[in-house]
């Protein structure tokens, strides 16, 4: 995709994009900040982006902003708190104001996540490096699939099965 047909691109689903993520976090300005994230990602794989299917952009937009909404509601720098008065929300930054208890719920669930990604390692030590290297050490999936000797489509299916399993881990030890 060259720079031109991506300004296009942009023209055309930038508003779409907004709706999306308008939708999962309720806040307009939030949910502009989210689609511009979600474009400059687009933006910084342009080589890797397919432009002849219109329905495949159309759902690379629906499911990277979803994917981008979710990862700012997860961040610590989201806290509401809806007032008992007028049921407003408003933004409270997570600090030592809020609470001692939200500071030890904070510490508990970075354990259970260290935890969790303990097992995974041990049990599944492939897809513990794959999900590592391409999730938060940002390897692009192809170079990983080439160090792997397996297809990028495999190196998805490994990382799309590591956070199923993560998420069954997650939920289980919460339920407990």
């Amino acid at each position: 995709m060259r720079n031109e047909d991506f300004k296009s691109f942009y023209k055309k689903y930038y508003r779409f994009s907004v709706k999306i993520a308008h939708r999962i976090v309720k806040d307009l300005s939030a949910a502009e900040d989210i689609a511009q994230e979600m474009f400059y990602s687009l933006y910084r794989e342009l080589e890797r982006v397919e432009t002849e299917d219109e329905k495949k952009l159309c759902a690379l937009v629906r499911v990277a902003t979803i994917n981008k909404a979710r990862d700012y509601l997860k961040s610590a720098y989201v806290s509401k708190v809806v007032a008992a008065e007028d049921n407003a929300e408003l933004e409270v930054p997570a600090s030592v104001d809020n609470s001692t208890e939200a500071a030890v719920l904070c510490m508990e669930e970075n354990q259970y996540a260290k935890m969790v990604l303990q097992r995974l390692r041990e049990e599944n030590r492939t897809s513990y490096d794959i999900l590592m290297k391409v999730k938060y050490l940002d390897i692009p999936p192809d170079i990983v699939a080439k160090e792997y000797g397996i297809t990028v489509n495999n190196v998805n299916n490994r990382i799309m099965r590591a956070k199923r399993w993560i998420e069954k881990e997650l939920s289980r030890l919460y339920s407990e």
